[in-house]
């Protein structure tokens, strides 16, 4: 009897003291507010081209409830808002940040669009190869007219469902080139700028941990088998990384509370002539 009393009186205390950290650990308004003026000012000052943009062109859905899954695209193919479960926001915040970035190893050259975190203003139009109610076909040359970057960003039903990107790097020069491509996200996990932050070696992620009020996040990962080195990282900073020095605001360990991004990258060598393709997908967590 004495022993069934005290593991009540045990449960229940867990049960209080649990319930009071899901109430802390609601965002603090004032914190909020500093972020999101922080990202606004860093948009801000960051490079943008007369084609960049965070608005939505094309949308896509499926599911309700715990399995909804609901995002756009832009006309650049950035994926700047993504909903899973319904009701929890993980990118629409702030400064709408998401995107792709290339280095061209040979000559050192940057190229990228993150959407509101700026472009990098050395590309040439989109052009929308096909589109359905379930995918969108991006494709954009650079300016320089070495490099064709095409995207097919598909809505994968499922459980759970995946917004799968299909991205195929293709070498118009007459020489054999290295390229690393990264696909990179700031995330905002349910609407909070402060989340934790990793990554492995097939994955990256941002996500508020169970006693928050908060509780969700989404995942930046590799899908499918590729012959080419790559990774998932976390960032320390809500902007997207430099794609020739794309290690600057990680140190590979876990993070917690920041403002801070996903980030997964392909060093990729490409003939002449040539096109190489990888496969990477947005879920939520």
């Amino acid at each position: 009897m004495k022993s069934v009393l005290l593991a009540s009186f045990v449960l229940t205390l867990c049960s209080v003291g649990f319930a009071g950290e899901r109430s802390q650990s609601a965002p603090d308004p004032e914190q909020q507010a500093a972020a999101a003026l922080a990202q606004k000012r860093a948009a801000e000052s960051a490079s943008h081209s007369p084609f960049a943009t965070s608005a939505c062109s094309f949308f896509f859905e499926t599911g309700s409830g715990a399995s909804l899954l609901k995002y756009c695209v832009t006309q650049n193919g950035n994926i700047t808002q993504f909903e899973t479960p319904e009701g929890h926001e993980h990118i629409a915040f702030g400064a709408i940040s998401e995107g792709y970035g290339i280095c061209d190893l040979n000559s050192n050259t940057s190229y990228f669009d993150y959407a509101d975190s700026g472009d990098s203003g050395n590309w040439g139009l989109a052009t929308i190869l096909s589109r359905s109610t379930k995918s969108v076909k991006i494709a954009r040359t650079t300016s320089d007219g070495v490099w064709t970057f095409t995207q097919t960003i598909s809505l994968m039903t499922g459980t759970p469902s995946l917004t799968v990107i299909t991205m195929s790097l293709k070498n118009n020069s007459t020489m054999e080139r290295t390229a690393r491509l990264i696909r990179y996200a700031d995330v905002d996990a349910d609407g909070v700028f402060g989340n934790n932050f990793d990554g492995t070696a097939n994955s990256a992620f941002g996500w508020n941990s169970f006693v928050s009020a908060h509780a969700f996040g989404m995942v930046l990962l590799n899908m499918g088998n590729t012959i080419f080195s790559n990774g998932g990282y976390a960032q320390d900073v809500a902007f997207g990384p430099d794609p020739c020095n794309p290690f600057a605001h990680t140190n590979f360990t876990t993070m917690g509370g920041v403002d801070g991004s996903v980030a997964h990258f392909y060093s990729i060598d490409v003939k002449k002539g040539a096109s190489a393709t990888v496969k990477a997908a947005y879920k939520g967590l």
